[in-house]
């Protein structure tokens, strides 16, 4: 478990958190639920420009660290690195724990610090340390001279330790007392050559091990034998471990439906690990030994692209990655994903591959998928429904209460209706008050102009309506288009220009307002902009319109996008893109 954070950059009752962070020497940094930053002191300022940004292989390990902080005192650190722009590293451990209550925004605090020179310090230590061990083992081996009737002519201290033995008690003894090989070789003891296999006794009965590599010489007329010993247990250790590993990674990549093969391009050898026979489908002896066994079990309409795929890769001398499918022993078909890289070292070129079964992955892209559609088709129909009943209220407006209220006009205005004058002309304001009223409803739901002028000519007449009820400078620039533009794409981008400029009047507070409608390649381009408030400094203070979505759907619906964006120096940029054909 990680140690807690210094109390010193935790807040208190009494002094508010940042003034706390502003006056310590460490860095420090806070985050809010997301995990995203909102808050740096000034050390942490200092030591990180706009250029240093989280190395993109950590960044969604460090996220999802921050993000897991659920509880008040949870804490993790964590190492990851920084980049800057000019591609310069810096390691950073980064120690955070989630504050008790939200506070300013803050709900984790973390301290960084940099660790890059301890770091590259450490590596050096260690690579020394290492070059020093190399040196020791070397020097510290067993080494033992044997004369020609294989009696002990000298010893070293580290094969008297192996032997348990004194220098006196080895010397012109014969060597088998000590050191029995497994295979006599023609000397009857031992044979020339390096890493023949013995049982070593040490002077208490245990036996150990060894490798021994003997060299012959004659000096002076007499033939004399080196014995280099060294100890074979640890050999046996590691090569236990080895093979443990082995079988244990066997299990992991069976059990996450993976596996691998390496291709010897010059030797033209293929070795397929048992788990990759099985993601791609062939039996535990299915006789494969090279890419014509692989492609076996491919669906024919892969085969090539595969090949071509793997022969791209041996030329070039790089990674690659493709998906195919598979036609298993049972008769189903599956989906392979396989990632691969060359190692372009002729006469040694080897192409090493991953192999893994994505065929529950592609089901289920293909359920989100057919789920998408579904949405999208739900959507159009949502659309169509919303617009007829538009067209519904619209009528009902006109032609009941529209007319309804045109009958009462009428009614107060007959002098034979003996009314106050004043009385008269109040009720006279109000009925003309509304009926303009449900005039506008009436043409805001269903503009009669849209389906007989064109969308150029609607929404010149909207926008000018709009802007002359909201008192703002209006400036129109609309492109007309030879014919019509299609019913669909009409409507929407009407009802995307009417939401947006309808907005401004409520919520901007602005004064001026543009739009604009373009062709841009195969596409529609409409603008919206106004020099209101604009977006909220925050992502977080910006509330949650129906409206807005609304015109999301409508562009997406079409196949466009919908960009929301700050104005310059202010206010509020709506565009809108909607492709055509060309």
């Amino acid at each position: 478990m990680n140690a807690p954070l210094n109390s010193a950059l935790l807040p208190s009752a009494a002094t508010p958190p940042c003034l706390l962070a502003e006056t310590s020497p460490l860095s420090v940094v806070g985050f809010d639920a997301k995990g995203g930053e909102v808050y740096r002191n000034r050390v942490a300022a200092a030591g990180s420009g706009p250029d240093w940004q989280v190395h993109a292989d950590d960044h969604a390990s460090l996220l999802a660290a921050r993000q897991a902080l659920k509880a008040p005192g949870d804490r993790y650190q964590q190492t990851y690195r920084w980049v800057s722009a000019g591609g310069e590293r810096r390691w950073i451990s980064e120690t955070a724990e989630r504050l008790p209550t939200e506070i300013d925004g803050i709900v984790v605090i973390a301290h960084q610090a940099d660790i890059t020179v301890a770091l590259d310090e450490t590596a050096r230590l260690n690579a020394r340390l290492l070059r020093q061990e190399g040196i020791v083992a070397s020097a510290a081996d067993p080494i033992i001279t044997l004369d020609a009737d294989l009696q002990v002519l000298s010893c070293n201290h580290a094969a008297k330790r192996l032997l348990g033995v004194s220098g006196n008690e080895l010397l012109g003894q014969p060597v088998h007392r000590w050191l029995r090989p497994v295979e006599t070789g023609p000397d009857g003891l031992l044979s020339p050559g390096s890493g023949q296999t013995m049982t070593a006794h040490h002077a208490n009965g245990a036996q150990v091990p060894v490798t021994v590599s003997v060299s012959t010489l004659q000096l002076r007329g007499e033939r004399v034998h080196t014995l280099i010993v060294r100890d074979a247990r640890e050999q046996q250790r590691i090569r236990q471990q080895l093979e443990a590993s082995q079988v244990q990674q066997g299990l992991v990549l069976q059990a996450a439906g993976m596996g691998s093969w390496q291709f010897d391009v010059d030797a033209d050898r293929l070795r397929v690990t048992p788990e990759a026979r099985a993601v791609l489908g062939c039996a535990a002896d299915e006789l494969m030994e090279g890419f014509e066994h692989l492609t076996l079990h491919m669906h024919p309409a892969d085969r090539a692209s595969a090949r071509a795929r793997w022969q791209q890769a041996v030329a070039d001398g790089c990674a690659y990655e493709q998906t195919y499918r598979v036609i298993d022993l049972a008769g189903d078909t599956r989906w392979v994903s396989e990632r691969g890289l060359c190692l372009a070292q002729a006469p040694l070129r080897r192409l090493l591959a991953v192999v893994m079964d994505v065929t529950g992955q592609r089901q289920r892209e293909a359920e989100l998928a057919a789920m998408a559609e579904r949405l999208r088709a739900l959507g159009a129909q949502l659309v169509q429904v919303q617009e007829h009943e538009r067209r519904h209220l619209a009528r009902e407006l006109h032609d009941e209460i529209g007319q309804q209220l045109t009958a009462g006009l009428i009614e107060v205005r007959n002098p034979a209706l003996k009314l106050p004058q004043a009385l008269r002309r109040r009720w006279i304001e109000q009925f003309g008050g509304l009926i303009e009223q449900v005039r506008t409803l009436s043409l805001d739901l269903s503009p009669a102009m849209l389906d007989d002028l064109g969308l150029v000519p609607a929404l010149r007449s909207y926008a000018q309506r709009l802007a002359e009820r909201g008192g703002l400078t209006l400036t129109l620039a609309l492109e007309d288009a030879p014919g019509r533009f299609g019913p669909a794409l009409e409507n929407a981008l009407f009802r995307i220009a009417q939401e947006a400029t309808t907005n401004v009047l409520r919520h901007a507070g602005a004064t001026r307002l543009t739009l604009s409608l373009t062709r841009s390649d195969c596409e529609w381009v409409l603008v919206i902009e106004d020099d209101g408030v604009g977006l909220p400094a925050t992502p977080a203070a910006a509330p949650a319109h129906f409206g807005m979505l609304g015109m999301r759907e409508r562009a997406a619906l079409l196949g466009g996008q919908l960009q929301v964006t700050s104005g310059k120096p202010r206010g509020l940029r709506i565009e809108a893109r909607l492709p055509v054909s060309c």
